[in-house]
């Protein structure tokens, strides 16, 4: 595997572990950067910290998560006519939708079809625990981001108290 790949593979590997993607990790360095911003001196401030803290650490219990494995899969699955020295952004986005739609219903099946050898110890669950684990990593995707909303609101709200008085 050319090195651009292989480095990318090992990136998401250890994304999988931690059980947070990159985008998510970015959002959630930004709203405690948000935090820091708006000074710890006010209590809520530092709760808010706190609280994203608790996110991430919550998150490091995820088994399976849906987007580092469709990315890792769209890594190591090389078309024919791609580049296998380089990650095209537009081929990789465009495997990212198809994978999604192919593993859809039957989503251990479709990753053991692909033959990755480091996901092998993941799809030795039955399908059912791995399709469970799926869907359970959607839903908890969804509250990760409703999470987030909330506690920028409650930091937004709090500004804005601050600024009327």
């Amino acid at each position: 595997m050319p090195l651009e790949r292989f480095s990318m593979s090992m990136s998401l590997l250890e994304r999988l572990s931690s059980g947070v993607s990159g985008a998510e990790m970015e959002l959630i360095l930004t709203e405690m950067e948000k935090a820091l911003g708006a000074g710890l001196s006010n209590p809520k401030n530092a709760a808010l910290i706190g609280a994203y803290i608790h996110v991430i650490r919550e998150r490091q219990d995820t088994v399976i998560h849906r987007d580092i494995l469709l990315n890792i899969a769209a890594t190591w699955i090389i078309r024919d006519d791609e580049n296998p020295d380089i990650v095209n952004s537009d081929i990789h986005n465009f495997k990212l939708e198809l994978f999604e739609q192919l593993s859809k219903g039957g989503a251990k099946d479709f990753f053991s079809g692909l033959g990755i050898d480091p996901l092998m110890p993941l799809l030795s669950m039955s399908p059912e625990d791995f399709q469970t684990l799926w869907e359970y990593n959607l839903v908890q995707q969804r509250n990760l981001k409703e999470s987030l909303f909330r506690l920028s609101s409650h930091r937004e709200s709090g500004r804005k108290r601050q600024e009327t008085t």
